[in-house]
C-alpha cells in the first residue's frame, strides 16, 4: 500500500508523541516502586532511579502493622461493593420502569431525570440536605448520595426500548411477571452493558475521597483514598499499634518510603483488575452513543 511522505511524517510524529506521552506516565510510576522498596538511607541520599536501592520492605511491613491503613482498606472495599451493586440495581431498574410502554407520564418522569443532570444545587445545598437528614459522620452519608446515576438510568433506558417488545410481551403472555422478565431477559441482553458500568462505578467509588473529607470526622470511618491523602500531606501513619511494632522490629522509614507504599498498595488491586475487565471499557465508550 503506498503512503505519501506526508503520511509517514504524520505517523512518525504520531508515533514519537505517543511514546514520550508512555514514558511521561510509565517513569514517575516505576520511581515511586523503587523509592517504596528502596532503603531508608538510599531514599535519604535521594538517589532512586528506576530500580531500587537497597531494597527492603520495610514501609509496606509498617501499613501492615497499621490498623488505621487496614480499616481503611476494608471501608474502601465495602463502599465500593455496597456503592457499585445498589447504583446498577436501582439505574437497571429505573430504566426499564422508564422504558415500559404503559407507564403513565412517562415523558413527564424522563423530563424529571434530565434537569438535574444538568442544573444541580451545588455543594452547600447539598452539605445541608445530607446534615439535616442526620446522614453526617456515618456510612450512610457516603452511600446514599452515590446510589443515583442519572446518565445510568437514561442509557438502560434507551437501550431496554431498542429491544424486542415481542419478546418482552410474549413473556407477558406466558405469565412472568415484571421482576421475572426483568432478570431472566433483560438483564441477560444488557449484561455487557451493565458490566462496563460495574467497572466504571468500582473504579469511581474506589477512588473517593471528597464526600468522606466533608462528612466523616470519625478516623474508623475513612476510606483509603483519603488515608492516602492524610500520608502524603503529613507523612506519618497515625497509630499507636504501628509506631510500636515499629520499634521492636527496628523499622527505620523515610517519610517518601512510606507515601509511595501506600500509593502503591491503594493502585494495586485496580491494576489487578484491569486486565480482565478492559474489554468491558470498550464497550462502555459505545454505550453512550445509543439512541433511543
Amino acid at each position: 500500500m503506498y503512503r505519501s511522505t506526508s503520511r509517514r511524517i504524520f505517523e512518525v510524529f504520531n508515533i514519537l508523541l505517543f511514546v514520550l506521552f508512555s514514558l511521561s506516565i510509565i517513569v514517575p510510576f516505576l520511581n515511586a516502586i523503587a523509592i517504596s522498596l528502596s532503603s531508608y538511607d538510599e531514599v535519604l541520599n535521594g538517589k532512586i532511579g528506576l530500580w531500587p536501592r537497597g531494597f527492603n520492605l520495610d514501609a509496606y511491613y509498617q501499613l501492615a502493622y497499621s490498623k488505621q491503613f487496614i480499616r481503611s482498606f476494608l471501608n474502601t472495599v465495602f463502599l465500593t461493593a455496597v456503592n457499585t451493586a445498589l447504583v446498577i440495581i436501582l439505574s437497571m431498574a429505573a430504566g426499564y420502569v422508564l422504558a415500559h410502554k404503559r407507564l403513565a407520564g412517562r415523558s413527564f418522569l424522563f423530563m424529571y431525570l434530565i434537569v438535574p443532570m444538568y442544573f444541580g444545587g451545588g455543594l452547600v445545598p447539598f452539605y445541608l440536605l445530607v446534615n439535616t437528614l442526620g446522614l453526617n459522620n456515618t456510612y450512610w452519608a457516603l452511600i446514599l448520595p452515590s446510589v443515583i446515576n442519572i446518565f445510568y438510568i437514561i442509557v438502560f433506558r434507551n437501550q431496554i426500548n431498542q429491544l424486542p417488545q415481542e419478546l418482552l410481551e410474549s413473556a407477558e403472555m406466558d405469565g412472568a411477571g415484571e421482576m421475572r422478565i426483568l432478570l431472566n431477559i433483560i438483564l441477560p441482553l444488557v449484561l455487557p452493558m451493565a458490566m462496563a458500568f460495574v467497572v466504571f462505578s468500582a473504579v469511581a467509588y474506589w477512588n473517593e475521597w471528597f464526600n468522606v473529607l466533608i462528612f466523616i470526622r470519625d478516623k474508623s470511618m475513612w476510606t483509603l483514598q483519603f488515608q492516602l491523602r492524610d500520608i502524603l500531606s503529613n507523612a506519618r501513619l497515625i497509630d499507636e499499634g504501628t509506631n510500636q511494632a515499629m520499634i521492636k522490629n527496628g523499622f527505620q522509614i523515610d517519610p517518601n518510603n512510606l507515601k509511595m507504599a501506600a500509593l502503591m498498595l491503594t493502585v494495586l488491586p485496580i491494576l489487578v483488575v484491569y486486565p480482565f475487565v478492559q474489554k468491558y471499557f470498550i464497550h462502555g465508550q459505545l454505550v453512550g452513543a445509543v439512541k433511543g
